[in-house]
């Protein structure tokens, strides 16, 4: 008994930072994400905030992939997970330089796959379910040239080019920016019916 006491003493207990209808979220699992860039940073974010978004980003991404593996769209799903793993080995430097970095924090590469293809899958089945309903009309694309492209380029002094140059630009934008407020979307109403417990993820 002593001797398993001790045995037990020995072993690191991996810390929750967050339950989401009983599947936790480690301490290792926004260790992984930090290591791998897959939750972009801005400059001026500090490392308390980045961890808390870090932490909040796989939240919504277990709220999203739980329902995909519910309803059973989860093995339908067919993301190009080459393009997604090798989009992760760019970020971070090479093959090398990323065997390097899971190596120093004791990290299995076989984790941070996984997690590459929970947030691939995700993607791919938010652009299949949302993609046909979020393309912009000529007007939005018309005032976001008026509005946004037009005083960005003013403020650094430079004329804007014609909207006919950069309307697919700018619709490709507009898109994006939709798809991701029907994602959010999607992804509050899972959470209005889920179980979350968020813990200290500050340390």
């Amino acid at each position: 008994m002593l001797l398993a006491v001790s045995l037990l003493a020995q072993l690191e207990v991996e810390r929750v930072v967050a339950v989401v209808n009983r599947t936790p979220i480690l301490a290792s699992d926004v260790e992984l994400v930090e290591l791998a860039g897959l939750v972009p940073r801005s400059p001026e974010e500090g490392d308390v905030a980045y961890r808390r978004a870090v932490t909040e980003a796989l939240i919504a991404l277990s709220l999203r992939w739980q329902d995909l593996d519910r309803t059973g769209l989860a093995a339908r799903i067919r993301p190009n997970l080459e393009a997604a793993w090798a989009a992760v080995v760019a970020r971070a430097g090479g093959d090398e330089a990323l065997a390097d970095k899971l190596a120093a924090a004791g990290l299995p590469e076989s984790l941070l796959r996984d997690m590459v293809r929970r947030m691939a899958t995700v993607e791919a089945y938010a652009a299949e379910r949302f993609g046909p309903f979020v393309r912009p009309a000529p007007q939005e694309i018309e005032t976001a040239y008026l509005t946004e492209l037009k005083p960005a380029l003013a403020e650094k002094g430079r004329e804007a080019p014609p909207l006919k140059e950069v309307r697919s630009q700018l619709e490709a934008l507009l898109r994006q920016r939709k798809l991701a407020a029907e994602v959010e979307r999607w992804t509050a109403e899972l959470a209005e019916r889920a179980r979350i417990q968020r813990y200290d993820s500050s340390r």
